[in-house]
Order: structure tokens, then C-alpha cells, then sequence
């Protein structure tokens, strides 16, 4: 009796650990799309705009030095440049995993 269920309990423990390795997989896989999409994005400074490519969909979020957020964006367009009314200083510019240290002269 215990010699035919070692192979039933090694049967079914193998199923589970290739069921709960591909559930682990899947969630990374998804992640390493996501990073390669966004490290497509563009980010450039003119003046007091700034101009961001390839992050249609995404939200411009903008910190001060300190790390306070002080203005948010919508990016509706593949191409979008936003006036963004910053005073002089030093920011942080983040669009989804990308994140950006900009100057505003």
C-alpha cells in the first residue's frame, strides 16, 4: 500500500510545482514587457516645457528637490509637449518606471 502511493504523491507534487512555477513566471514576463515599453520614453526640457515621447497613456509626475510632488500630467498623445509653469530650480520628472532629473534655467 505505502509503495504505490509514493508515486501518486510524487505525481501530484510535480504537477503542482510546475502549476505554481508558471504563476511565478507569468507576473515577470508581464513586468519585462512593461520596462521595455517604457524605456522607449523621451524626455526633454525647452524653457519651461517639457516635451515627452512614446507615453501615450501614462502619467508626467513632477517633484521638487525635497521630493514633493508639484504638478501632475496626463499624457494623451505620443508625442506631447506641456508648458509646465515651474519656477527655476531643480525637479524630478517621472512617467510610469522612468524618472528623469531636470532643470528648469
Amino acid at each position: 500500500m505505502k509503495k504505490s502511493l509514493l508515486p501518486i504523491l510524487l505525481l501530484s507534487l510535480s504537477t503542482f510545482s510546475i502549476q505554481a512555477s508558471a504563476a511565478w513566471i507569468s507576473p515577470s514576463w508581464l513586468e519585462t514587457l512593461e520596462v521595455n515599453r517604457m524605456e522607449d520614453v523621451r524626455i526633454s526640457v525647452s524653457g519651461n516645457n517639457v516635451r515627452v515621447q512614446n507615453a501615450q497613456g501614462a502619467t508626467l509626475e513632477i517633484y521638487n528637490i525635497t521630493g514633493v510632488k508639484v504638478a501632475d500630467f496626463k499624457i494623451d498623445s505620443p508625442d506631447k509637449t506641456i508648458n509646465t509653469g515651474l519656477t527655476r530650480g531643480c525637479y524630478i520628472v517621472k512617467v510610469g518606471k522612468v524618472a528623469r532629473k531636470i532643470s528648469i534655467l
